[in-house]
């Protein structure tokens, strides 16, 4: 059986929620872009009279991540990770990690990051004279370290998963070609790990809002086989700490369920089995949101993404 390319009726405005982003600043097709002090050691680099190209700075600076004044522009954007156009900078500024968040722990090494400070020079010496200046000292770079370090002790155990699963009814099942439908209908898209997928496109970016899987072996959706599988649950999923304004895409996951269980049957339940009430979940997403605000973050903020 061929799954159909469409869904059979379009309620995809359950989905058209409303992301506030920091609008994107682009000038001659260059996106502003400035680095982040949250997680970085930021290291300026003055040339004195001279700019440099994306090629020659990633020459000289292999393996580090660098943004660059462009020159013509007055901005800052990242250097040679752009889709497309060379820019001249007479500026950088090197990003020197202060922790690792693969282990979770502080990742400075004082005396290493001075020693390239003083052998910077040298580097730029057939190119010219420029000027080191750090922007903080390895104090303040430590006590940022300190400060991710003492966040991710203390969220670092907690669950940020958002789980909401509709089963199906005692002794029945529901049919793949079904819920095929149910999801296009939704707008959703199947795609990566054989699962769905909620998007979210808009003026600030790209957005994934949550995804839906199953309990039933192998746990997601072959396409090949899904017209004729059954499954026994849908599980809609969303990573509290990572998604730009959790309780409004809770909102629309919830909506999106209630919609699966209209069209399949069966019942809304949380983690624990027992009948899922959406004031509960939006508590809970209220007190990570609390949590993360005490250090001064935000859900789904480059910062937080960077640690989990």
């Amino acid at each position: 059986m061929n799954l159909p390319e469409h869904g059979s009726e379009d309620v995809s405005s359950i989905l058209a929620v409303e992301i506030e982003h920091e609008p994107v600043k682009t000038i001659k097709g260059i996106h502003q872009v400035e680095p982040d002090s949250n997680i970085y050691w930021l290291i300026d680099v003055e040339f004195s009279g001279f700019t440099l190209s994306d090629e020659d700075i990633l020459q000289l600076l292999k393996g580090y991540i660098v943004y660059g004044h462009v020159h013509d522009l007055q901005i800052w954007t990242s250097v040679g990770r752009r889709p497309a156009g060379e820019c001249h900078f007479d500026k950088i500024c090197i990003c020197m990690d202060i922790f690792d968040n693969v282990e979770m722990q502080v990742r400075l090494d004082e005396a290493k990051v001075a020693d390239f400070m003083n052998t910077l020079p040298a580097r730029f010496q057939k190119k010219g004279t420029v000027h080191v200046l750090p922007l903080e000292d390895a104090a303040h770079a430590r006590a940022k370290g300190e400060k991710l370090k003492a966040f991710t002790d203390q969220e670092g155990e907690r669950e940020h998963a958002v789980l909401l699963r509709l089963v199906a009814d005692q002794g029945q099942s529901y049919r793949g070609a079904d819920i095929w439908d149910v999801m296009l209908s939704l707008g959703m898209e199947w795609g990566d790990m054989d699962i769905f997928h909620a998007h979210h496109h808009g003026p600030g970016g790209y957005d994934e809002l949550f995804s839906v899987h199953t309990g039933t072996e192998p746990g997601f959706f072959w396409l090949s086989t899904l017209a004729e599988d059954r499954f026994a649950d849908l599980i809609f999923s969303m990573d509290g700490v990572r998604t730009v304004q959790p309780q409004t895409v809770f909102e629309a996951m919830w909506k999106s369920a209630e919609y699966a269980r209209a069209r399949l049957g069966g019942t809304l339940v949380n983690e624990q089995g027992l009948p899922a009430v959406p004031e509960d979940y939006l508590r809970q997403i209220q007190e990570m949101e609390d949590r993360l605000s005490d250090f001064g973050f935000k859900a789904g903020e480059d910062v937080v993404a960077f640690l989990f």
